[in-house]
């Protein structure tokens, strides 16, 4: 993480777009129609301008890898419904990054209203971003991440639809104060991902028929070499999330990496990560588990990750110090029986995974530490009849 990064204690005000810029002054606006360059009118712009596009789409035959890269603060808005489609060598439809290796992070990004589809990359990437809003896209069909912002602070990811990816809808990785507020996610391995952050808040989203819901991960599934870009991860609030029929095909071909072994079926998986609250949400109609807390040792076992063989990157593998409180349970497990010795109204809606069902001498499997359990209920519908409580293993929060 460069040193231009601010630190957890700033705070992202709600209702935030972008933080003003010393050229605020003197902004202009810039109009893009049909048959011009949007690359074209981002390079002319000043730092702090505003790039308008009105309604067409748009093909970049410029070289390089994105479609549209932005190396400075600026506003990129869509005047209607505006589609960047890739050209031939385009990776990435809108690509936010410093101009070169080693440059300060670009404070001030505001991309609202587009839709992205159809790069075999990222739909918007950011990277080394400082206050920012991503607000009002469509992102379709971008086969590794719809949107993905890492190695940034401080910004809100807001009312945003998509899908059709092949590792994530959303994925906020090695990033600082990021709200992700109101989006509509679906059709991919994992709705909203979360790695090797710290200050992350979850509300309000609509997280629905991917093969893992919400995928909060270990720090070995980020990619990223370690040392981590903070000495202290977690802190994410998962509050109000509406998290239903996860039961989408993982339409990954298996053995390739990670990703590829996500098992459909699940609402919420916590896999090895520490200090996560998840309050008040409504987890429904995942045929394998709704919340499962699961050893990120014990989920890759038998795998190329396999910890018997490779101490994994960050550690620890246990879930720790995870408050799970207030959320409302409907309609999981249907599809599936749950592992031996585990009760099937703990399997059904909170799995809490290690020895309790599985031990194998040399392998380092736990439940963790410090997690806890409270005031959760079970909706009583035809498909999940009562009992209407959750098993007395299960600990209580204070």
């Amino acid at each position: 993480m460069k040193s231009a990064r601010v630190s957890s204690c700033a705070v992202l005000v709600l209702g935030l777009v972008v933080a003003s810029t010393p050229t605020a002054a003197t902004a202009k606006s810039i109009t893009v129609r049909p048959g011009q360059s949007i690359q074209a009118a981002v390079d002319a712009a000043a730092p702090g301008d505003t790039v308008k596009v009105m309604s067409g789409d748009y093909t970049e035959t410029h070289p390089g890898t994105a479609a549209v890269r932005i190396t400075k603060p600026l506003t990129l808005t869509a005047n209607g419904k505006v589609r960047i489609l890739p050209s031939p060598g385009q990776r990435d439809g809108i690509l936010v990054e410093p101009a070169n290796p080693g440059d300060p992070d670009i404070y001030g990004v505001e991309i609202k209203g587009f839709t992205v589809q159809g790069f075999s990359h990222n739909g918007i990437w950011l990277v080394h971003v400082n206050s920012f809003n991503i607000e009002n896209n469509e992102l379709i069909n971008n086969l590794e991440n719809g949107i993905w912002p890492t190695l940034s602070a401080n910004g809100q990811v807001k009312k945003n639809v998509a899908y059709g990816s092949q590792d994530s809808a959303l994925w906020v990785e090695a990033s600082e104060n990021v709200r992700v507020l109101n989006n509509d996610l679906h059709h991919s391995p994992t709705g909203l991902e979360i790695t090797v952050s710290k200050e992350i808040t979850v509300e309000g989203n609509n997280v629905h028929d991917n093969t893992v819901g919400l995928g909060l991960y270990h720090p070995a599934a980020a990619g990223l070499a370690s040392p981590w870009p903070y000495p202290e991860l977690g802190n994410w609030h998962i509050v109000n999330n509406d998290v239903h029929d996860n039961n989408f095909p993982n339409p990954l071909p298996p053995g390739g990496s990670e990703t590829s072994a996500l098992p459909p079926g699940i609402g919420v998986l916590l896999l090895g990560v520490d200090h996560v609250d998840l309050q008040k949400n409504r987890v429904e109609s995942n045929d394998f588990v709704g919340m499962a807390l699961v050893d990120w040792c014990l989920a890759v076992l038998g795998t190329g990750f396999d910890c018997t063989s490779t101490t994994p990157d960050g550690g620890d593998s246990t879930p720790d110090y995870n408050q799970v409180i207030g959320n409302k349970f409907a309609d999981n497990h249907i599809d599936t029986s749950p592992p031996p010795d585990v009760s099937p109204l703990q399997a059904s809606d909170i799995l809490n995974v290690g020895f309790e069902w599985l031990f194998l001498p040399g392998h380092p499997f736990g439940t963790g530490t410090g997690n806890c359990f409270s005031g959760n209920k079970l909706i009583k519908t035809p498909r999940n009849p009562p009992p209407l409580t959750f098993p007395d293993p299960l600990p209580v929060c204070d």
